[in-house]
């Protein structure tokens, strides 16, 4: 689907500005900090204006957005409605999509156990990359 009716078909206004910001993300195969998603972009554009496209499409479901807990920004990823977590290299930042998840099953027990409806995890690993550790 085009961005522009991805937008639109989302009930978003279509405004260049968030045309690009959806085109970036789309492109990526890794989540985005908003720095990265900002170094993307073909235009210049304010950080505040795209915190406030991110939260618009956040709210539409058409990106996940992720906190790990290090590095401490923000993660952006284009929801294309394909369960995945990450690996994160604590030293130089590097960010690894694993594709497989190991909580189906936990997440069965613990909502038989408990008597929730569990609607989604997160789970984000970290230590050093390969070269990292070479490096240290």
């Amino acid at each position: 689907m085009k961005v522009k009716e991805e937008l639109k078909s989302n009930g978003l206004k279509y405004t260049k500005q968030r045309a690009d910001v959806l085109h970036v993300l789309k492109s990526s195969e890794i989540p985005l900090t908003i720095n990265q998603i900002r170094d993307e972009l073909q235009i210049e554009m304010d950080l505040s204006t795209i915190y406030r496209i991110l939260d618009a499409f956040e709210a539409k479901h058409l990106v996940n957005k992720t906190v790990p807990i290090e590095p401490s920004m923000s993660l952006y990823d284009y929801n294309r409605d394909i369960h995945k977590h990450h690996l994160t290299c604590t030293e130089c930042g590097i960010i690894i999509v694993i594709e497989s998840c190991p909580l189906g099953n936990y997440e069965k027990q613990v909502q038989e156990k408990t008597g929730y409806i569990i609607e989604r995890h997160q789970l984000e690993l970290y230590g050093l990359c390969p070269r990292c550790q070479r490096s240290n």
